[in-house]
């Protein structure tokens, strides 16, 4: 539900970059943001009795939008800190909305400026391009405008609208051999025990297969089953991108596009099948993200090894069996099943 505020109440918008380098960038924003009638929040705007870092941290917690303006200065990292007051205001923004612009050409931007940009966008969040203070100004004023339409539409979209999930691929084969094995996949997803379960093994020994035949059987047991297929994949950075594109989650300005498919999640008991996850390990995070800040989602992956996260569940695929020879059932095991003691999976 969307909040009601007060005609004394305006939204608040925190503006972050280094100062100096970019003073004339922070005045446009600065007057973009108070044409549309809302608050700029920046350090500079009064002195007060506090350290700097304690300052711009009570300021972002009292804001409701973040703009980052960057060029080509990381600014000043104090000496116990690890990142910069510019990449520390980012991080600690949180879930906040977040408008970014970067200021092109930039032929000296820091390393580790550019770095960060790579981490923004690692993180779902796409960044416009501004060359002039002025050309700045009119992007902020549109983006907020849009912006902040959408945030007070969002009670009302129509159900034809809302994001549209794609439907598990047809089977390319029959189901023969793995009734052991799915029955035991099946319990883990829906015994409320595991919210991630693993399906390790070679490559082509028909884990993808077994994954798809378990969820076309668990349909009635969640809100939907979608399947997100990272085989053309080329690098973990696209992996949140393909999650979205399989759930039927929009781009929004301002937000992350992790967090609109955690937001789009949280009130849904769904299956996501992620297929092929070997060759993106590094983005095992983002799988462990839409577990801890979503209640009901269970995931069922496959890969050639272990994602390693707290409470996966891992299931070994091994090759079919000859008729008539004798094998052990196959059993589940933790992500921390190396240590001593704990059943390794079979």
């Amino acid at each position: 539900m969307i909040a009601i505020r007060t005609p004394d109440q305006r939204l608040r918008i925190f503006i972050s970059s280094t100062m100096k380098e970019l003073a004339s960038a922070r005045a446009a924003a600065r007057a973009a943001i108070e044409r549309l009638r809302l608050i700029p929040v920046l350090f500079e705007l009064g002195a007060r009795p506090y350290p700097p870092r304690d300052l711009y941290l009570a300021y972002l917690r009292q804001s409701d939008v973040f703009i980052g303006i960057y060029g080509q200065q990381y600014g000043w990292i104090a000496p116990d800190q690890e990142v910069s007051g510019l990449e520390d205001e980012y991080l600690n923004a949180g879930r906040m909305p977040k408008l970014v612009y970067v200021q092109s050409p930039a032929p000296d931007r820091d390393p580790r400026l550019s770095a960060m940009l790579s981490r923004i966008q690692s993180d779902g969040l796409s960044y416009r391009g501004f060359s002039t203070s002025e050309e700045l100004g009119t992007l902020i004023a549109d983006d907020l405008a849009v912006l902040l339409s959408e945030r007070f539409d969002l009670g009302g979209e129509p159900p034809e609208t809302r994001p549209r999930s794609r439907p598990l691929p047809a089977p390319a084969s029959r189901f023969i051999g793995r009734e052991e094995e799915k029955s035991l996949v099946r319990d883990l997803l829906t015994g409320r025990e595991a919210r991630l379960v693993t399906l390790i093994g070679a490559g082509g020994i028909g884990k993808t297969r077994l994954a798809l035949e378990v969820g076309s059987g668990l349909r009635d047991e969640f809100d939907d089953v979608v399947m997100v297929a990272l085989e053309e994949v080329s690098s973990a950075d696209q992996v949140v991108s393909s999650i979205a594109s399989s759930l039927g989650v929009p781009e929004s300005p301002g937000q992350s596009m992790l967090d609109l498919i955690i937001n789009y999640l949280r009130a849904r008991r769904m299956l996501l099948i992620i297929d092929n996850f070997e060759h993106v390990m590094a983005a095992a995070h983002v799988l462990g993200q839409l577990i801890t800040e979503t209640d009901q989602v269970v995931l069922l992956v496959t890969s050639r090894e272990r994602l390693r996260l707290s409470g996966e569940r891992v299931v070994e695929v091994s090759s079919l069996q000859v008729p008539g020879a004798v094998c052990d059932a196959p059993t589940p095991s933790d992500s921390s099943s190396t240590v001593p003691g704990q059943p390794e999976a079979t």
